[in-house]
């Protein structure tokens, strides 16, 4: 499409680069030499110097052909002038910053629908995170009446490994609330339907009404008591021996980030080719991990752990692992993992040192066709 910018300040050129990369046509309107001249060298960007409230200079920007102006000046009142311009020389659509709410009704009249409030959208946003410190991220719409908004999945959160079907008929949360995609660990955007689940680690985006926003939070981000995480899972924790290098605050620490779970028998944990998302310690029952063919490669007792070489490397499963008989796991995702381990120099030595001999130990003893356990 072929754009044309009144005003090539800091917002003008942001937009001007960002349409560049979209392999847009630009054109820049701006009074200042210098600023078109950096614009230039930096962007590559057309640029016309002059008034934009010239119709001469619209003329020599090309405005006549243009499929879009976007109208960016410090002033409403030069931006209302260009604005009425465009409307008098072409067909473009016009889109306005808009900086004072008063000059609306006359935008309105100048038949310019695309208005972007620049104060209401930094002031709600900047309300919506002050008074809702778990967003990761948030966006006003409708002039504030509905809130676009992230939210990180937490592995302690009620409605982690649920899917959005169950999520939304539970009845705290608000019905006008609405899944609209999950962005993952590698910045992969899924759009989800009812059976998508709710991963512990990846990034929600939902859109829901202003006034149901903090129902809607409280549902996403609530998390179980943590049942004594010393007494029930200090000694678990105790006998991860790359953990071992801690002291018991560092080890509460630790629990305080895990879920603790309860798993029906044939249940699957994950599958083989999965990306990496949690660190499991089992706490009762067993576990079985199998390769190609079902063949099961190693039994985890109580007090065993799997998952991390996955999450540390990045490298998909290697193993499908099946719970037996039932089983009460501690989980974390494999954000909260990975900040345990960067925090932790020494756990990172201890368990670069640990798994390594692991693995040579498991390479001497097992059949060469076989998976090693710690390479799932």
């Amino acid at each position: 499409m072929k754009i044309v910018i009144a005003g090539g300040g800091r917002v003008g050129g942001v937009l001007a680069s960002r349409l560049i990369a979209e392999r847009h046509q630009v054109t820049v309107i701006e009074r200042d030499k210098a600023t078109c001249e950096r614009l230039f060298e930096e962007l590559g960007v057309v640029t016309v110097r002059g008034e934009a409230m010239d119709p001469r200079v619209l003329e020599s920007a090309g405005l006549v052909a243009a499929d879009v102006a976007c109208a960016v000046l410090p002033r409403d009142a030069d931006n209302l002038a260009f604005a009425m311009l465009v409307r008098s020389l072409g067909s473009a659509r016009v889109m306005v910053r808009m900086l004072d709410d008063a000059y609306r009704p006359a935008y309105l009249l100048a038949g310019v629908r695309d208005l972007i409030a620049e104060a209401e959208v930094v002031v709600t946003k900047m309300v919506t995170a002050i008074d809702f410190p778990q967003l990761s991220a948030s966006l006003p719409l409708a002039g504030g009446a509905a809130i676009l908004f992230q939210v990180v999945i937490k592995p302690r959160a009620t409605v982690a490994g649920k899917t959005i079907t169950e999520v939304r008929a539970v009845e705290r949360f608000p019905k006008e609330c609405v899944f609209i995609g999950f962005i993952d660990a590698d910045g992969k955007i899924t759009l989800p339907d009812g059976n998508t689940v709710l991963q512990p680690g990846h990034t929600a985006l939902l859109v829901t009404r202003r006034e149901a926003l903090a129902q809607a939070v409280e549902s996403l981000t609530s998390e179980p008591p943590l049942h004594d995480p010393v007494g029930h899972l200090l000694p678990a924790l105790r006998r991860v021996d790359f953990l071992a290098p801690l002291n018991d605050a560092e080890v509460e620490r630790v629990a305080r980030s895990m879920a603790v779970t309860r798993r029906k028998a044939g249940e699957v944990l994950f599958r083989k080719g999965d990306e990496g998302e949690t660190f499991y310690i089992l706490l009762g029952g067993e576990v079985a991990l199998s390769s190609e063919g079902d063949q099961v490669v190693e039994r985890v007792q109580a007090g065993g752990f799997f998952g991390e070489l996955s999450l540390l490397t990045g490298q998909p499963r290697s193993a499908t692992a099946t719970v037996q008989g039932g089983a009460e796991l501690a989980e974390v995702g494999r954000d909260d993992f990975q900040g345990i381990v960067m925090a932790n120099p020494t756990i990172a030595v201890a368990m670069s040192r640990i798994l390594g001999q692991r693995l040579a130990n498991t390479a001497k003893r097992a059949p060469p066709a076989r998976r090693s356990f710690f390479g799932r």
